[in-house]
């Protein structure tokens, strides 16, 4: 069973039984500043970021997006879920148990453009259908 459903042309290095993973999700958090900055007909690199990703319905560049913001340090580690896979990790972070959540910022419910990392260090984005893998970061591994 693979950790992920990824998205057509994609692939994932990780496998599981029916065994529960850490995932820990990050999500682009808007400060008090870019709201206001959006609101007055600005913009900010956070917003921008995110809606390029939700815009993105088809999931061609949605991996490449969050990537980029990835990388550019736009996403904050908000919880860390156990679930069995990326599809468990979606459900429980938008209808519970809160028993399977450690959050650690104020979260919001797991939608387009959050990333998950598993607990191997696989990278997904949550596309519009299903999962994109957009990277591998033992580091980060959850």
């Amino acid at each position: 069973m693979p950790l992920c459903l990824i998205a057509q042309g994609q692939s994932s290095p990780a496998q599981i039984g029916d065994l529960e993973m850490k995932f820990d999700l990050y999500q682009i958090r808007l400060s008090a500043a870019d709201i206001e900055a959006v609101n007055n007909g600005g913009s900010s690199e956070k917003h921008n970021a995110k809606v390029r990703m939700v815009m993105d319905f088809r999931g061609y560049n949605i991996g490449a997006y969050a990537s980029d913001a990835f990388d550019a340090n736009l996403y904050t580690k908000v919880a860390t879920i156990t679930a069995e896979d990326c599809n468990d990790a979606f459900e429980v972070g938008n209808m519970g148990p809160e028993s399977q959540i450690q959050g650690y910022d104020n979260m919001s419910s797991v939608s387009v453009s959050d990333v998950l990392v598993s607990e191997d260090g696989t990278v997904a984005v949550v596309a519009h259908v299903g999962f994109v893998q957009f990277g591998y970061r033992p580091d980060l591994a959850a």
